[in-house]
């Protein structure tokens, strides 16, 4: 890989990600299918987690809830603004049931998130219930030492309400650090007003894809797009086509299963729907303005008709986007298999520093396992893992509930905890420097793709 090439796509993402972490990190203030759904998402197979599990799990502690003295409780999360008022009406009424008990609310867009929570819980300063993404937990604690281990708690949050295979995957060395909100993957979301502007149907094939970028490009001034993904978002779609076109997992026993070659062939393809007007290249995202796509203008006036989006996040770019209407679509055909992978859409944990784990653990167990809680949040975090906050549900015209029954039924993959590293996927890390290099045209497939592999296997070698 040429330096000056290097230093030059190495600076701009730099600027990027400090322009990310400064505006991501300022917190909001507090006063603004079936079973078998439900276990299919898991997250990977428990053997991808290293983790050595007792043959019993510990006893619940005999802890009480302090329904006297005052008490102020601090919980953190991320997302946009539907997932943030349905959590605040929860937590109100979590206040109105323990009326000694007040709770704190910090929540932010995803964007810088992830520091603000590393430094909190390096300090010791975290909040009593976290948000966490599915690899933070195995990444901030992988010997189980830094949270509170839900079994001893297990008489205030009903864990038989989970089923046993998350269970299993959130322990590490006998400690339960965490539970899942929802499972998710990700599918094909897309804008069909704009899609009948411009005379085309959602495409279920790779050359109604490339039609459809041709139409398009022919569409107005050209300046419109079927899809608009950024780096991470292009980085789990050629994962999908990889998958397709081969039919093997991306990762297994910490080991990546394509090739140099193989993966070169997805950069390649990569570059080829920026080629067919099927998305922007990531110079012409860049002069959008926004880093996050639903702030985007080109998002909210319908100049990108589509993403590659987790479906737990849908209302939120449906909303942000009025007068539009969305559907989800089927998977688009890329292969003779089927690719995709689903994992736990995020976790919730309590950090050992928290003075109230009792408390906490209430908190968890009402806006997750009780009815009332359960209902207000409703589908913002996706569809329940919690089996008894599922059942409080009615999802009848859920967007959410449709996207994840297409999920369960088309994905076979898991994601392992290393595919979504910091190092491999923040804004200064791999598949933004790789994917930047090759979008503008800096480096060719060959070169990025030796680069990046490099970095994945290394990030998998620190996890064995």
């Amino acid at each position: 890989m040429r330096k000056t090439t290097w230093k030059k796509v190495t600076a701009l993402v730099m600027a990027g990600a400090v322009s990310a972490s400064l505006f991501g990190c300022m917190p909001t203030a507090d006063n603004q299918k079936t079973e078998a759904t439900t276990t299919a998402a898991a997250g990977a197979e428990a053997e991808t987690v290293e983790s050595t599990e007792s043959s019993e799990p510990a006893a619940a502690a005999g802890l009480e809830i302090n329904t006297t003295d005052p008490i102020t409780l601090r919980m953190n999360w991320w997302g946009g603004d539907s997932r943030h008022q349905a959590t605040l009406d929860g937590i109100k009424a979590f206040e109105a049931k323990y009326p000694n008990i007040k709770v704190e609310a910090e929540y932010e867009s995803f964007t810088g998130h992830e520091e603000k929570v590393a430094l909190a819980l390096k300090s010791g300063s975290a909040a009593d219930v976290l948000q966490l993404n599915m690899d933070w937990v195995f990444n901030y604690s992988p010997d189980g030492s830094m949270f509170v281990d839900l079994n001893t708690v297990s008489d205030i949050i009903d864990l038989s309400a989970y089923d046993q295979s998350d269970i299993d995957y959130y322990t590490t060395n006998g400690v339960l650090q965490a539970l899942p909100a929802s499972n998710t993957g990700r599918v094909f979301f897309w804008n069909t007003t704009r899609l009948a502007d411009v005379g085309v149907e959602i495409p279920t094939t790779l050359d109604e894809l490339y039609a459809v970028g041709e139409a398009f490009a022919a569409y107005e001034d050209g300046t419109y797009y079927p899809m608009i993904l950024n780096e991470l978002d292009r980085m789990t779609l050629m994962v999908y086509y990889l998958q397709c076109v081969y039919g093997k997992p991306w990762v297994e026993n910490y080991e990546l299963q394509y090739s140099l070659e193989e993966f070169q062939e997805g950069l390649e393809w990569l570059s080829l729907l920026e080629e067919k007007h099927v998305v922007p290249t990531l110079e012409v995202l860049a002069g959008d303005g926004s880093e996050l796509v639903d702030t985007n203008q080109r998002w909210i006036d319908g100049h990108y008709a589509g993403m590659y989006i987790w479906d737990s996040n849908l209302n939120k770019f449906k909303s942000a986007a009025p007068g539009f209407e969305f559907a989800v679509g089927d998977y688009i055909k890329m292969g003779e298999y089927h690719g995709g992978m689903t994992k736990a859409s995020m976790v919730f944990s309590i950090p050992k520093t928290s003075e109230h784990p009792a408390e906490a653990a209430a908190l968890i167990q009402f806006l997750f396992g009780e009815e009332e809680g359960a209902q207000l949040l409703g589908d913002s975090r996706g569809i329940p893992a919690n089996k008894n906050g599922l059942a409080a549900l009615d999802l009848t015209g859920s967007l959410i509930a449709e996207a994840n029954t297409k999920v369960m039924e088309w994905s076979v993959f898991k994601f392992d905890p290393v595919f979504e590293r910091s190092a491999l996927k923040n804004p200064d890390g791999t598949y933004f420097m790789g994917l930047q290099l090759l979008s503008y045209g800096q480096d060719d497939a060959a070169g990025v793709a030796e680069y990046m592999v490099g970095d994945i296997k290394k990030q998998l070698d620190l996890a064995k």
